[in-house]
C-alpha cells in the first residue's frame, strides 16, 4: 500500500509505521462491544434517526465503561483520563498509537486525531462531526460513511476479480469492500487527507491488497484495465468549490459525465462499473443526456434514476447543514446556487446510478428505469448480474414469445404476500405480490396463475411447458394463457426475481 509523500513531515497524519498492530484496537472496540447499534443507541434519539446534541450525548457517555471511553474518544472528540483510555484501549497500546499520531496527549488527557466508526464488521476512520467539535468542515474534510457510500456499496457485483479500482475513494470503505473479493484494489482521490485516512482504515482492518493513488478522476490509473469499476464521485452540481467530498469544480454534472464516459476504457471484457451521480435533464425526459453518456461505449448500460428534483429543493437540501451559520448567509448562498441554476439552464435535477458491463462485439443495451421504492437491503451483486443476464437476453428476442422456449429460476430472495378477504365464512384470496427480500426492494403483483406457474420455475422445464400443464389443469386455451403471462415474465425478469437458465 502507498501514497505519494506529502510535501513535508509536518503534513503527514498518521505514522502507522509507529502504531504497532493496529488490528489490536479494532479488537479492543469489539472486547467493548462499540458496533454499529451501540453508536446509534448513543447518538440517536429516537427511531426517527434525529441525532442528539454534544450534551446530550455526553450525558448519555457518563459512565466510564469501555465503550462509552470509547466513544468519547472515537465519536464524540473528547478527552479522557489517561488511564481510563489505557484500560479502554487494551490490548493495543495506547504510547504506540500517541506515536502514530492517532492519540494525543494533552493537558486535558487524551484525544484521538480522528473518529473511528464501525460499519458492519469493518472499522473506518473519518473526520469527527462538527456538530461534536465546534469547528466548521474544512475544504479537504473526510466523510464518513453516508447514504451515497451505502447506496454505492450496495450496488457492487461481488465477484471475486483480479483487480478492482475505487475512483474518488475518500476515506476508502468502497475500496475496502472490494478488497476482500478482488485481488488488488487501486484507489484514487485528489484529496491528500482522505488517501490517510483511508491507509488508515486499511491498516485498522488488516487489508493490505488496496494501493493508494492521488490524482484526479482517471489519471492515475492511466493505461489500466480493471474487472469492477466503483465510483461515488463529488457529484453535487453546485457553483462551488468549497468541499472536496461534495463539489467537482466543474460546470454543471460535467464531473459526473467524465466519470461515466471514461469508466469503459478502464474494465476489462465482462467487468462492471457502478457510478452514483446526479444529473440535470429536460424535464420532458431525465434519461437523455446519460444515454448520450453511455452510446458506442461497448457496454451494457443500466440508468437507474432514484429521485428528481427541482432547483430550490435541491438546492436547499444540499445546503442544509450550511444553515446554521446564519440565516442571511443561508439565503445569500441559496440564491448563488439558483442563479447558477438559471445560467445553465438547469430546470430538474436527477440522482441515480449507471450500472455499466463491458461487452464488446455485440449490440449493446441500455435500459432507463425508476428505482424500487425504499431501502436496499443487504448486496444487490447477484441480482444486478441476473438483470443484466435477463437484459441481453430480451435485447436479443424478435419478440415476447420467445420466453416460453427458455427455463428459468425463481430466485431464493423473493417471497409471495397474498392479501386475503372474508368471503361467506372463508378466506379468498384478492391479491397476490412478490418482493424482493434481499437487495433492490422491486415489486410485483401476480395473479393465481403466474404464481403456480412460477412455483414451477425450478430452471429444468421451459415456459412452455409448464404453461401445457397449468391449461390442461384450467382446461384452458394454451395459446391464450401463454400470451397473458409472457408479458408478466418479462418484468420479472427485469427486475430480477427470475435467472436465465
Amino acid at each position: 500500500m502507498s501514497i505519494p509523500a506529502p510535501a513535508s513531515s509536518s503534513q503527514r497524519l498518521f505514522h502507522l509505521d509507529r502504531c504497532g498492530d493496529l488490528c489490536l484496537l479494532r479488537r479492543a472496540f469489539e472486547a467493548a462491544g462499540l458496533a454499529e447499534e451501540a453508536v446509534a443507541r448513543t447518538l440517536l434519539a429516537d427511531r426517527s434517526g434525529k441525532v442528539l446534541d454534544a450534551a446530550a450525548a455526553l450525558r448519555r457517555t457518563a459512565d466510564p465503561t469501555p465503550v462509552n471511553t470509547l466513544l468519547r474518544l472515537f465519536v464524540l472528540a473528547r478527552h479522557v483520563p489517561e488511564a481510563t483510555a489505557r484500560a479502554a484501549l487494551a490490548p493495543a497500546d495506547l504510547d504506540a498509537l500517541v506515536a502514530s499520531g492517532l492519540l494525543r496527549r494533552e493537558a486535558e488527557g487524551i484525544r484521538a486525531g480522528a473518529s473511528l466508526m464501525p460499519e458492519e464488521d469493518l472499522l473506518i476512520a473519518r473526520d469527527f462531526w462538527p456538530d461534536f467539535t465546534g469547528r466548521p468542515m474544512r475544504g479537504d474534510y473526510v466523510l464518513g460513511v453516508g447514504p451515497a457510500t451505502r447506496t454505492t456499496a450496495a450496488l457492487i457485483v461481488r465477484r471475486p476479480v483480479a483487480a478492482a479500482l475505487d475512483l474518488g475513494t475518500g476515506g476508502g470503505y468502497l475500496a475496502l469492500l472490494a478488497a476482500r473479493h478482488a485481488e488488488r484494489v487501486v484507489a484514487t482521490d485528489i484529496n491528500a487527507r482522505a488517501l490517510a485516512f483511508a491507509e488508515l482504515s486499511a491498516a485498522l482492518n488488516g487489508l493490505t491488497n488496496v494501493e493508494l493513488r492521488r490524482g484526479s478522476l482517471y489519471e492515475p490509473a492511466a493505461g489500466e484495465t480493471f474487472d469492477l469499476l466503483i465510483s461515488n464521485p463529488p457529484f453535487v452540481i453546485s457553483p462551488e468549490s468549497r468541499y472536496d467530498y461534495r463539489d467537482g469544480g466543474l460546470p454543471g454534472d460535467a464531473l459526473a459525465e467524465q466519470v461515466v464516459r471514461g469508466a469503459p476504457a478502464h474494465l476489462r471484457e465482462g467487468g462492471y462499473a457502478a457510478v452514483i451521480l446526479d444529473w440535470y435533464h429536460p424535464e420532458d425526459d431525465w434519461a437523455e443526456r446519460p444515454r448520450q453518456w453511455v452510446a458506442g461505449a461497448g457496454c451494457d448500460a443500466w440508468i437507474l434514476r432514484s429521485g428528481s428534483a427541482d432547483p430550490v429543493a435541491y438546492a436547499a437540501q444540499w445546503l442544509h447543514p450550511e444553515a446554521r451559520r446564519g440565516p442571511e448567509d443561508h439565503a445569500r448562498q441559496l440564491d448563488e446556487w439558483l442563479a447558477y441554476y438559471e445560467r445553465l439552464g438547469i430546470r430538474a435535477i436527477c440522482s441515480g446510478a449507471i450500472l455499466l458491463r463491458r461487452r464488446s462485439g455485440g449490440n449493446n443495451w441500455v435500459h432507463a428505469g425508476e428505482g424500487p421504492q425504499g431501502e436496499t437491503s443487504g448486496s444487490c451483486g447477484e441480482q444486478i448480474e441476473r438483470i443484466f443476464a435477463a437484459h441481453a437476453l430480451l435485447h436479443g428476442l424478435r419478440g415476447d414469445l420467445e420466453l416460453l422456449d427458455r427455463a428459468y429460476r425463481l430466485t431464493p430472495d423473493h417471497q409471495l404476500e397474498h392479501i386475503l378477504q372474508a368471503e361467506n365464512g372463508r378466506w379468498v384470496i384478492r391479491s397476490a405480490r412478490l418482493t424482493q427480500r434481499r437487495g433492490l426492494p422491486y415489486i410485483g403483483n401476480v395473479d393465481p396463475y403466474v404464481s403456480t406457474l412460477l412455483a414451477g420455475c425450478d430452471g429444468q422445464r421451459p415456459l412452455r411447458a409448464l404453461v401445457g400443464d397449468l391449461a390442461r389443469t384450467l382446461r384452458a386455451d394454451p395459446d391464450k394463457l401463454a400470451s397473458s403471462v409472457v408479458a408478466v415474465f418479462r418484468k420479472l425478469l427485469e427486475t430480477g426475481f427470475l435467472a436465465v437458465t
